[in-house]
């Protein structure tokens, strides 16, 4: 039996909903949207805003928006990765700031509401969750306060190398790139992470929202 589970999905439809034809003159063809934008980008674009059932819509602009999602996660890289030669120089304390458990917190939540909805088969539900946590949580909150405090104690790197595991699935050569400057194995073959429900801080996520997040 070659396979056991089979998913099957939807139309993928134009911008306008209309079905792809060459008579019409409205077909994208995904190699040429590789070639422009990157195989993770296209994958994306596939993977999240639709829903199991229905027809998917597929545009230039929509690509090219997850391309630049696929370039902000390719930035946090090499910013995490700056601060990780600063880690090794660094004599600092190893207490963990409110932002360190905030943080490690969430990405709890995040790691047990991905791993259900993809053995649900909540391809485009788990693929939200991840890019909501990833660009506003981890870029626009925690990160530039790592860019103030500094990372003394590697969870900026801890966090990120647990998002490329959970992004691989879904852009799988970026963060193969990526994980090169971690590990010396591939992130294909990779461990996926478990929750660790001690590390989930109620009263660090309620006392950090209300620092202004």
């Amino acid at each position: 039996v070659p396979f056991k589970t089979v998913y099957l999905h939807g139309l993928v439809r134009d911008k306008h909903g209309k079905k792809m034809s060459k008579s019409a003159g409205n077909g994208i063809d995904p190699l040429d949207m590789i070639e422009k934008y990157g195989a993770d980008a296209v994958r994306l674009s596939l993977l999240i805003g639709g829903t199991p059932g229905n027809d998917v819509r597929l545009s230039d602009e929509k690509i090219a928006g997850f391309r630049n999602f696929v370039n902000k996660l390719w930035n946090i890289g090499r910013f995490v990765l700056t601060q990780d030669q600063e880690i090794k120089e660094s004599k600092n304390h190893t207490t963990m700031t409110i932002a360190d458990k905030w943080i490690v917190s969430r990405f709890q939540h995040v790691l047990q509401s991905v791993t259900e909805d993809l053995a649900q088969f909540r391809f485009s539900q788990a693929g939200e969750t991840l890019r909501q946590f990833t660009w506003s949580d981890f870029a626009d909150w925690y990160v530039e306060i790592k860019k103030v405090e500094g990372d003394t104690h590697g969870v900026l790197r801890g966090i990120f190398s647990g998002l490329l595991k959970l992004w691989h699935p879904f852009t799988p050569y970026v963060t193969e790139v990526l994980w090169k400057e971690f590990d010396d194995t591939m992130l294909m073959v990779a461990e996926w992470p478990k929750t660790d429900e001690k590390l989930i801080d109620e009263k660090s996520e309620k006392e950090f929202a209300g620092t202004g997040n």
